[in-house]
């Protein structure tokens, strides 16, 4: 008997019903990043333990649309739209851990389940969401 296989659920014989391919995943696409300045105190309601408040510019935050293509390394998702492309909004704060400043994912939400599963496995607070986006046109006014 064949056992179940793929990457991530649902598994099958074949494998091919995974959700999401192996990785690695190759990513290109579109972003509009909008940053602006809050309450630190609002930013460390979103800090869990052992994350400190970022020693400078604590009340930084990021707003994040993007719209993606991504695959995996055969690229057989790119032969579908449906499987290759999402988009997603998504916020960031800054924070310090032993003395180093990061950046930390507080709120992301995708319009695809295939990037709610990819994301979640990569640590991600992903969820399901309706994101669109205003696509700039080089051509004409």
């Amino acid at each position: 008997m064949i056992g179940a296989r793929g990457f991530y659920p649902p598994k099958s014989a074949t494998g091919r019903s995974s959700l999401i391919p192996a990785p690695p995943w190759h990513y290109s696409g579109d972003l509009l990043t909008v940053e602006y300045r809050t309450d630190p105190a609002r930013v460390r309601e979103l800090l869990p333990e052992p994350l400190e408040m970022a020693p400078e510019d604590p009340g930084a935050v990021a707003l994040v649309w993007a719209d993606w293509q991504s695959c995996g390394a055969d690229r057989a998702e790119l032969l579908d739209p449906v499987r290759a492309q999402y988009k997603e909004c998504f916020a960031v704060v800054r924070c310090a851990y032993r003395a180093r400043t990061y950046s930390r994912c507080v709120y992301i939400w995708v319009d695809k389940d295939f990037a709610v599963a990819r994301g979640n496995h990569q640590g991600y607070p992903k969820k399901l969401g309706s994101i669109h986006l205003t696509r700039p046109h080089p051509y004409g006014p």
